[in-house]
């Protein structure tokens, strides 16, 4: 295991959840600029970034995970930050789906994060709100 991945690691679940929505929220921002004007952007992007277009998207990549990430997955959807309103399955998914996020992110696997990012995103082109 890579030093970086380590170092990620040891930080706590709600660090590297805030990080990872960051990370998607950008990158979902940048994908539909195609949509030119702000309020559409913002308006598909709401759609994707939300608790449960995040949890649409974990479902999306569970197959494709390895086995660390299963594990981070597994970790965060039990942590303290994902039950932070309750048992609320939405919302435990979308943090473990920022998790996984962040924690490519920060591990430096871009290669790996922007493949998962795509999987997420295949059918939304066909959804755009126009």
């Amino acid at each position: 295991m890579k030093d970086d991945t380590l170092k990620v690691l040891q930080l706590p679940i709600s660090t590297i959840a805030y990080i990872g929505d960051a990370v998607y929220s950008l990158y979902c921002r940048v994908r539909y600029l195609d949509l030119t004007r702000v309020d559409r952007i913002h308006k598909k992007v709401n759609q994707i970034v939300s608790r449960e277009g995040q949890a649409r998207s974990l479902d999306k990549l569970m197959n494709s995970l390895n086995e660390l990430e299963l594990s981070l997955v597994k970790r965060a959807t039990n942590s303290k930050a994902a039950k932070k309103h309750g048992n609320d399955p939405l919302y435990r998914k979308s943090t473990a789906f920022e998790t996984l996020v962040g924690f490519l992110y920060l591990s430096r696997e871009y290669d790996r994060l922007g493949e998962l990012i795509r999987i997420t995103l295949e059918n939304e082109q066909n959804d755009c709100v126009r």
